[in-house]
């Protein structure tokens, strides 16, 4: 039973809000007070500032700063009130000028509110290395601004570019990662909300990207694509899986990502044909708009996926990684599965194919001359590849799981050479 509910609390509100003569006031001042009260239902004589700290924490993310305090100032004064009718009462909330602010102002980033939504927004991040930057990069700007999401404004970020560019000396492409960070974690709540909406118009920031690695445009031949599939030993179970991961990658066109992110659950157990399709979940784009995207494994991708699955030994269960790490075993003297990574369900990293694609293309003994072949670098040469083909370019945007036509265009301009351009199959041109 709360205060409100006994007999001396009825009568000593109802005499309170007799004060208020007009009855929207009374309402307001009702509302308030019983919303308190319906949240502690613990003895008047025993409550204390913990309570309203509670309560604060409670309110959290569906108030503004001012309104909490509106709330605080109403239930000041009622327990004011109180003093003058009950012998021996004192306000919990204080008695000095200041003493809300404790209660008034919560810090978010040591809110439980705080911590579950950045524990949800992390999950959707692939890197391990992303997830711990990002989280710093977000964690920065909320202990630079001292508010909540909810209570930003664009001029919140127009200072805290300037600060970081300006007073920190911090370099452009720097601060582009970390508003891409804090506009990712926006974007994440509003998602998650329809109350909120991202106070970041991230166009109008007026940042300066970083330049693509130069490996992220490169397009190998066809040769050399070749080349670098035969590298994997595939009489060793690393081999196998190395040798799958490249398949997919110089087949289908997969982000490195998208690869790590592959999951037991995502291959359809029926086979059609004698080819199976497996599902790409929520590829990049706007958080809300990416697409899960199905690709049919079939001629040597699917042998190279099959003599992987065939041969590691693992017990799939739903959630459990499709390709799964490595680590050197003492005893056994040599490489094998990362049975504790495995345990935890956690993936192939983007670090490992990136050091896999380097150490094949330095075995494959292929020309880098000014190219930089990095895991991005197969992607472009299998979308590169099929355009070569002729595939339409809707067909093309599906597979490369891209949002926006435009994107997929880039590699119907990589097609293009002295030898097939559009120049030789022009009639006026003949």
């Amino acid at each position: 039973m709360s205060f409100l509910e006994t007999d001396q609390g009825r009568k000593l509100f109802e005499l309170y809000l007799k004060k208020f003569k007009g009855k929207s006031s009374q309402k307001v001042y009702r509302s308030e007070i019983t919303q308190f009260f319906d949240f502690y239902r613990g003895d008047l004589a025993g409550i204390h500032d913990k309570a309203f700290i509670q309560y604060r924490n409670h309110l959290g993310q569906n108030v503004k700063a001012a309104t909490m305090k509106r709330k605080f100032s109403i239930l000041n004064q009622f327990f004011k009130f109180l003093e003058t009718g009950i012998k021996g009462f004192r306000s919990p909330i204080g008695q000095t000028y200041g003493d809300m602010k404790t209660f008034q102002a919560a810090d978010y980033l040591d809110s439980d509110a705080f911590r579950r939504q950045m524990g949800g927004w992390i999950d959707t991040l692939v890197c391990d290395s992303t997830k711990k930057t990002y989280a710093g990069h977000v964690r920065l700007f909320f202990k630079w601004a001292g508010k909540e999401p909810k209570d930003l404004a664009h001029d919140d970020f127009v200072r805290y570019r300037d600060h970081l560019l300006i007073e920190n000396r911090r370099k452009p492409s720097t601060v582009w990662n970390k508003f891409v960070a804090v506009n990712g974690f926006l974007k994440y709540l509003a998602g998650k909300s329809r109350k909120f909406k991202n106070p970041m118009v991230f166009r109008a920031m007026s940042l300066v990207p970083p330049k693509k690695d130069k490996g992220y445009y490169t397009v190998m031949t066809l040769k050399e694509a070749q080349k670098l599939l035969r590298q994997p030993d595939q009489r060793t179970l690393i081999g196998k899986r190395d040798h799958a991961v490249l398949r997919m990658m110089l087949t289908y066109g997969l982000r490195v990502n998208e690869v790590c992110k592959l999951r037991f659950q995502d291959l359809e157990r029926e086979r059609v044909k004698g080819q199976q399709k497996l599902w790409v979940r929520d590829r990049k784009g706007h958080i809300g708009r990416r697409a899960d995207t199905d690709i049919i494994l079939s001629g040597k991708a699917l042998e190279a996926f099959d003599g992987w699955v065939n041969a590691c030994g693992i017990r799939f269960e739903p959630d459990t990684p499709l390709f799964v790490g490595f680590i050197w075993d003492v005893s056994a003297g040599g490489l094998e599965i990362n049975y504790s990574r495995l345990r935890d369900k956690k993936p192939l990293t983007v670090k490992t194919i990136e050091n896999m694609v380097g150490k094949y293309v330095a075995a494959a003994g292929i020309d880098n001359g000014d190219r930089v072949i990095s895991p991005h670098a197969l992607r472009h040469t299998a979308l590169t590849l099929l355009a070569k083909e002729g595939i339409e370019l809707i067909d093309l945007k599906f597979i490369a799981g891209h949002q926006d036509v435009s994107t997929t265009m880039i590699y119907l301009h990589s097609v293009q050479s002295y030898n097939d351009h559009v120049g030789l199959h022009s009639p006026i041109n003949i």
